[in-house]
């Protein structure tokens, strides 16, 4: 009997917890166009909490920001400068978000807004308008539990920021964001799209390598600009080396057409040695010598071979014919001197 009331009583709380969740299952879901909110903001605690008055539909969402600036007078006043910001969303799967933001300990405006359209620098009273949380009509108007924004502080806020730069031989550009001691708040600087807060007596270092100038905006509304340059006490950068396997000049010194025209072959001087000619042998080694980078062709080498005689005495056919002549003038003499005899006796 107890077992049975027990599986009945288990029966039953199976069953209301299931009625409960197909209860929470069928509310109906809206779209982010259609979707209301209510809020719990806090701007002096720099807080807010946004939750869906009904869940959002599947791939539905809304974005919402939270921001504090410091500001020149207790109530509304321009210029302002971003002090801190969070951003979230609601989906369908998340229906409440809770934002929170530093608040400066001077004079400062919070603002709950819709999306995350932050603006780093207020300079006229038509930013937000009704994206706040709040307002009366707008966007804004959807999310109900008063206005979303706040005004106050009781000092002045006096940030104390500086920046420095310091160029490098390897071409990293250093940054250097300080807050001075004395100040009064944190001093906060927006660089490359990021936003860096230092507090006072503090420093920040970074470090990049830069393709043109790096520029800091600071909240003291101060614009500084570094720029990388070469240091002067650099070492000067090792000259290029290349590798001796592979020199330049190799390929056409190995090439032996490149060389052939300096070496000189014998048929360029068997001419001058074997052709007889009726010139002294001394004018000779001037004419037939290639040039005087090649010595030995001029001198050529001794031989058993007689057809080199001509070329260093006098030509026999001439001795002969000078013999003959002779021999004729005497052979003329005698006969013309035996005619005169021969005609003495007859007379």
């Amino acid at each position: 009997m107890l077992a049975v009331s027990g599986a009945v009583f288990a029966t039953a709380a199976v069953a209301g917890i299931a009625s409960t969740a197909n209860a929470a299952g069928g509310e109906s879901c809206v779209t982010a166009a259609e979707a209301t909110y209510q809020h719990r903001f806090d701007g002096p605690g720099g807080t807010v909490t946004i939750t869906a008055t009904k869940p959002l539909c599947e791939g539905a969402e809304q974005s919402f920001s939270l921001v504090s600036y410091t500001t020149p007078a207790k109530n509304f006043a321009v210029p302002q400068f971003v002090y801190d910001t969070h951003s979230a969303w609601i989906d369908s799967g998340r229906r409440s978000v809770t934002l929170d933001v530093d608040v400066p300990g001077c004079y400062t405006q919070v603002d709950a807004i819709f999306g995350t359209g932050i603006v780093d620098e207020i300079t006229s009273s038509y930013v937000y308008n009704d994206l706040k949380l709040g307002s009366p009509s707008g966007i804004g108007s959807r999310s109900t539990g008063g206005q979303g924004w706040y005004n106050g502080g009781s000092a002045k806020c006096a940030p104390q920021p500086s920046v420095s730069f310091q160029s490098y031989c390897d071409g990293v550009l250093h940054t250097r964001l300080s807050n001075a001691a004395g100040a009064g708040v944190d001093a906060v600087f927006l660089v490359g799209g990021k936003r860096i807060q230092v507090h006072p007596g503090k420093f920040a270092d970074l470090t990049s390598r830069p393709s043109g100038p790096v520029q800091v905006r600071d909240n003291s509304f101060k614009t500084s600009t570094g720029t990388w340059t070469q240091p002067a006490d650099c070492a000067p950068p090792a000259p290029p080396t290349t590798k001796p396997s592979t020199p330049a000049p190799a390929p056409s010194s190995a090439t032996p057409t490149a060389t052939a025209p300096s070496s000189p072959t014998p048929t360029a001087t068997a001419p001058s040695s074997s052709t007889p000619s009726s010139q002294p042998a001394s004018s000779m080694p001037s004419s037939a010598a290639p040039s005087s980078s090649s010595p030995a062709a001029a001198s050529p080498a001794p031989s058993d071979d007689d057809s080199g005689l001509p070329l260093t005495g006098t030509n026999v056919s001439h001795l002969a014919l000078y013999a003959l002549g002779l021999l004729l003038v005497g052979a003329g003499l005698v006969a013309i001197a035996r005619q005169s005899r021969r005609g003495r006796h007859s007379a």
